[in-house]
């Protein structure tokens, strides 16, 4: 009985054990239930992007992200034509619905922000987000002079996402509540009126990113606030700028009314208006910035100096007529002058303003 014992067992030690080490052994998986985890896994793994498509699918269907932007200008405190900025004291605000930081990711395109007051953050009814704040800013503006000093204005508020694409995030102008306080006032300027829209801008470049084709653009939605200044009482800043010019050329123009034999005063009131021109169009450029353009004050000097280098140089020919004797033509020359020079001085003056 013990030996029929012994030998069933040998036996299937022989069926059984002996086959599982010796797969085990060659790396064959075991004819057992552990494929099927395995199999299960590579499944799971496979179908995931099947998955997630349609979600990225729905995402690129619903569009970008909506935001209202409006503004509310409290002050323009300076205006510097010389150095080519303003600074602003307004209200800024968004109204969105989703997860977007909106308010931690907005700057100004066109300037610097100097401080962030009176911060409110918010959620609305509807599940819409609410965010506004106080913005002190210095704003870059490069003036168009080439009518100064009948010049006007737009003083423009540039608002822009500094990490979201036009495809993920647009702006939309809350035209209804955005305006200007009606106490602003610019001094030497009246506030025509005010106005928002939003646009599209492309940056054409790569910033570097070699992973990025070079050349490639990004394109960002872009609020813009503006607030049209003009002058008031176009005349009368005219002359205030020119009036030394014009006297110093009227006083050359005297000249002609001196007899030639008085060569002293003839020859001091034209160089005394050459320097009193020279000292007007110190002052006039000492406004205004640095240029390539031609602006209507370039001309109105050239004229001016040219009309005063004119009535210089016939004093000279009249008195060479004089000490050569010929009187008569010398008198012929300053009368024609006299009547001829203002005439054609105020004709460049309106050419040129007009």
């Amino acid at each position: 009985m013990k030996d029929r014992c012994v030998a069933a067992l040998v036996l299937a030690v022989s069926l059984f054990v002996v086959p599982a080490f010796a797969q085990s052994a060659t790396g064959e998986k075991p004819a057992t239930g552990t494929a099927t985890p395995t199999t299960t896994t590579s499944a799971a793994t496979s179908t995931a992007p099947e998955q997630k498509a349609p979600d990225e699918k729905a995402a690129a269907e619903k569009g970008p992200i909506r935001v209202e932007v409006g503004t509310y200008v409290n002050q323009i405190l300076a205006l510097d034509l010389k150095g080519n900025q303003f600074t602003a004291d307004f209200y800024v605000w968004f109204r969105w619905k989703g997860d977007a930081k909106v308010f931690d990711t907005f700057d100004l395109a066109n300037g610097r922000i100097t401080s962030r007051t009176g911060i409110v953050k918010k959620d609305l009814d509807g599940g819409v987000h609410y965010a506004s704040a106080r913005i002190l800013a210095t704003i870059t503006k490069f003036w168009d002079l080439r009518r100064y000093p009948l010049d006007d204005h737009q003083l423009t508020i540039e608002i822009e996402d500094n990490e979201n694409e036009d495809n993920l995030l647009v702006y939309v102008p809350d035209t209804t509540n955005s305006s200007a306080s009606p106490t602003v006032e610019v001094p030497g300027w009246r506030v025509a009126g005010t106005s928002v829209s939003v646009t599209s801008h492309k940056y054409a470049t790569n910033y570097g990113d070699t992973s990025v084709p070079t050349g490639n653009a990004s394109s960002y939605s872009r609020f813009v606030s503006a607030v049209d200044i003009k002058r008031p009482g176009h005349i009368g800043r005219f002359f205030k700028v020119f009036f030394t010019l014009f006297i110093a050329t009227i006083i050359s123009w005297l000249a002609f009314w001196v007899r030639a034999k008085e060569t002293g005063p003839r020859i001091s009131l034209c160089v005394g208006s050459l320097f009193a021109a020279a000292a007007a169009t110190f002052a006039i450029n000492n406004m205004l910035p640095d240029t390539n353009s031609t602006t209507m004050s370039d001309r109105l000097v050239v004229v001016s100096l040219s009309c005063i280098f004119i009535a210089t140089l016939q004093t000279i020919v009249a008195i060479n007529l004089g000490y050569a004797g010929k009187e008569s033509a010398q008198r012929l020359l300053d009368r024609v002058c006299a009547w001829l020079f203002p005439l054609l001085y105020i004709v460049l003056l309106l050419t040129y303003v007009i």
